[in-house]
C-alpha cells in the first residue's frame, strides 16, 4: 500500500512539474484548443509568445489553432518553430503537418474527380501551404492550374509559378520525377521555350522510352498551331521511342508524315507515310497521303503505282483519279491521263 501511494505521489509531482513549466497563457491555449475555442486559444498563445518567444508549447498550440481555423501558412510556421525550439516536439509537429497536408490533398483529389477545378485548386493551394516540402502537392496544383488556364488565361502565371517551384525542388531520384518532367516539358512548349522543352523530353525518354505519349502530345500541339518543323522534331522523338518499346502505330507515323509534308521534307515525308502504310495498308487517308506525297515530291513513277492502287481500292474518291491523271500527264501518257481525268469529272458531278 505504501509503495502504491509513493508511485501515485511521484506521478502527481511529475504532472505538476510538467504544467508548472508552462505559463498560464499557454495552459489556457491548450485548454481552449481542447474545447474548440480556437480564437481565444490563438489570443492566449500569442500572449504567451509575447512573454517568451522561445515557448515551444505556445508555438505548438498556436499551430494547432491555425490548423483548426484553416490558416495553413500559420500552422506550418508555428509547428515548425515548435519543433525547432524543442526537439521533443518534432514528432508531434510532423504529425500535425502531415495531418493538415493529407486533409487538403484528399479534398483536392475529391474536387478534381468531380471536375470542380476551382475547388481543387483551392484545396491544393492549402495543401502546398500545409507542407511546402511535398512535391505531390505542387504537382497536382500545377496540373489543376494548367486545366483552368485552358479556359481562363489569368491562371497561366500561377501555372508557371507552380512549375518553377517544382523544377527547383525535384531531384532525379524523386518518386514523381517523371511526372514533373512531363508537366514541365508541356509548360515549356506553352511558354514558347522549344529548346528547353526538347531537352526535358529527351531526358524523359532517356529515363523511360514508354513516356512517348507525353512527347506526342507536345508534337501534336505544334501541329495544331501549324508549326510543322517543331511538330516534326517532337513527333520524330516519339516515333523513335515507340520503336524501342515495340509500340509503333499508324497514327504516330501518319502525324509525323503530315508534319514533314508541310515542312517540305520529301524524303522524311515518304518514309513516315510508308511506315504508316505498312502498319495499316487499308487505311484510306494513309493511302491518299502517300499518293499526294509521291506526286508533290515529283516521284511520278511511284505516284502512278500508288494512284493505280488507290483508285482500285477507293475508286469512289474523285481526288484519287485527279492525281492519277496528273501523274500520267507528267509521264507523257496522254490517253491514260484523259481517261483518269474523265473519271474524275464523272465522280465530281
Amino acid at each position: 500500500m505504501k509503495r502504491n501511494m509513493a508511485i501515485l505521489a511521484i506521478l502527481i509531482l511529475s504532472i505538476v512539474a510538467t504544467y508548472s513549466c508552462k505559463s498560464k497563457e499557454t495552459m489556457s491555449a491548450i485548454l481552449r484548443n481542447d474545447q474548440g475555442d480556437y480564437d481565444i486559444a490563438i489570443q492566449q498563445a500569442k500572449l504567451a509568445i509575447e512573454k517568451n518567444p522561445n515557448d515551444a508549447d505556445a508555438h505548438f498550440e498556436l499551430g494547432r489553432s491555425y490548423s483548426f481555423t484553416g490558416d495553413m501558412v500559420g500552422a506550418y510556421k508555428e509547428l515548425q518553430t515548435a519543433a525547432r525550439l524543442d526537439p521533443a516536439r518534432v514528432n508531434d509537429a510532423e504529425t500535425g503537418i502531415k495531418s493538415n497536408w493529407a486533409k487538403h490533398f484528399n479534398a483536392g483529389i475529391s474536387e478534381f474527380q468531380t471536375e470542380n477545378l476551382a475547388g481543387a485548386a483551392h484545396e491544393f493551394e492549402l495543401t502546398t501551404q500545409s507542407d511546402p516540402r511535398q512535391i505531390k502537392g505542387w504537382l497536382n496544383l500545377a496540373k489543376v492550374y494548367a486545366g483552368l488556364a485552358v479556359g481562363d488565361s489569368t491562371y497561366t502565371p500561377q501555372e508557371y509559378a507552380a512549375v518553377d517551384t517544382l523544377i527547383a525542388m525535384t531531384k532525379d531520384d524523386s518518386e514523381d520525377y517523371a511526372s514533373v518532367l512531363a508537366l514541365t516539358g508541356h509548360v515549356m512548349v506553352k511558354r514558347g521555350m522549344k529548346d528547353e522543352a526538347l531537352k526535358i523530353f529527351e531526358k524523359l525518354l532517356l529515363d523511360d522510352p514508354a513516356n512517348y505519349e507525353e512527347v506526342e502530345r507536345a508534337g501534336n500541339k505544334y501541329l495544331a498551331e501549324r508549326d510543322w518543323e517543331s511538330g516534326a522534331t517532337f513527333l520524330q522523338m516519339a516515333v523513335d521511342a515507340r520503336k524501342k518499346t515495340d509500340s509503333e502505330d499508324f497514327e504516330s507515323y501518319y502525324n509525323l508524315g503530315v508534319a514533314y509534308f508541310n515542312a517540305k521534307d520529301c524524303p522524311k515525308t515518304i518514309e513516315a507515310y510508308l511506315a504508316a502504310y505498312d502498319i495499316d495498308p487499308e487505311n484510306r487517308q494513309g493511302n491518299y497521303s502517300l499518293l499526294l506525297a509521291y506526286y508533290t515530291c515529283e516521284m511520278y513513277d511511284d505516284a502512278l503505282l500508288q494512284g493505280q492502287k488507290y483508285t482500285e481500292k477507293f475508286g469512289e474518291d474523285p481526288n484519287g483519279w485527279r492525281l492519277l491523271s496528273l501523274s500520267y500527264s507528267k509521264k507523257g501518257m496522254k490517253i491514260k491521263a484523259e481517261e483518269a481525268a474523265k473519271k474524275f469529272q464523272e465522280l465530281s458531278q
